[in-house]
């Protein structure tokens, strides 16, 4: 019997069909929408907790703050208010969407690139550059080719069109078990991990994690987010990798992002 009173369910994705580039997705500077300011989460009360900032050691895997990294959490204005809406939608199922993060700095993005680069260095049987920078690859986007006026490298998280939330509960203030920790690149972390499972009889329809993901994802996709096929935690609006996925998803999508990169915000606003 089905958790909660929802006919939903998260599609099936061969994440392989994907090419991870999305640099060649064009960008519409005339957009309206792409000059929409960057809006801190505290002033539209949406929950967070900027995962790469922590200092009490618990963002496993870093376990410390990443150079670059920011306490306070930033979306584009019209993403953070469509999050507003999605809190709307779970609030009759006793949730709401926390963030874990949202706008990064390209600094901030360089410090993930160089963890995982020394992460290869550490564990790889043949730790070449070309290993290394291999190994990275699968976790983040490179930032060596960035440029504020360049399209073909912005890191989708430098648009302001990126998230990456899971779901607390509106009861207890804990965050809910999603069957895999954030950050988890593994097969468990793609977010139709639960339902290959369902299909397969390894769990019951009835299944806290199966749910929890089918929520975000309910709630999300109604307000037009793309999720990424590789986790369950990554959504984005906007900006490229939201054109190519929607396009890949559904077979049409409009020709051109509108969220492009943005510089941050000052550090005294918030």
């Amino acid at each position: 019997m089905a958790l909660y009173p929802l006919d939903y369910k998260i599609p099936l994705i061969d994440a392989g069909q994907y090419e991870r580039a999305y640099g060649h997705v064009p960008h519409d500077p005339a957009d309206p929408r792409s000059a929409e300011p960057l809006v801190l989460l505290d002033t539209v009360e949406v929950a967070y907790c900027s995962h790469h900032a922590r200092t009490d050691g618990g963002n496993w895997p870093y376990h410390r703050p990443l150079a670059g990294s920011r306490k306070d959490t930033w979306l584009r204005e019209g993403a953070a208010a469509s999050l507003v809406r999605a809190n709307h939608r779970l609030r009759r199922f006793g949730f709401e969407l926390f963030v874990l993060d949202g706008y990064r700095t390209v600094a901030c993005q360089q410090a993930l690139y160089d963890f995982y680069f020394a992460q290869g260095r550490a564990t790889l049987d043949h730790p070449t550059d070309e290993a290394c920078r291999a190994h990275a690859l699968k976790f983040v986007r490179d930032t060596s080719r960035f440029s504020p006026t360049s399209s073909a490298a912005w890191p989708a998280h430098s648009t302001g069109g990126a998230v990456d939330l899971t779901l607390r509960s509106l009861e207890t203030g804990e965050l809910v078990d999603m069957g895999s920790r954030f950050e988890d690149m593994t097969a468990a972390g793609h977010n139709d991990h639960y339902e290959r499972k369902l299909l397969a009889g390894e769990i019951r329809d009835d299944d806290p994690r199966l749910w929890h993901r089918r929520l975000a994802h309910w709630a999300l996709d109604g307000e037009g987010w793309a999720n990424s096929p590789w986790v369950f935690w990554h959504y984005d609006l906007g900006n490229q990798l939201y054109i190519q996925m929607r396009r890949a998803l559904r077979g049409t999508a409009p020709a051109a992002a509108w969220y492009g990169y943005i510089e941050p915000p000052p550090v005294s606003a918030a």
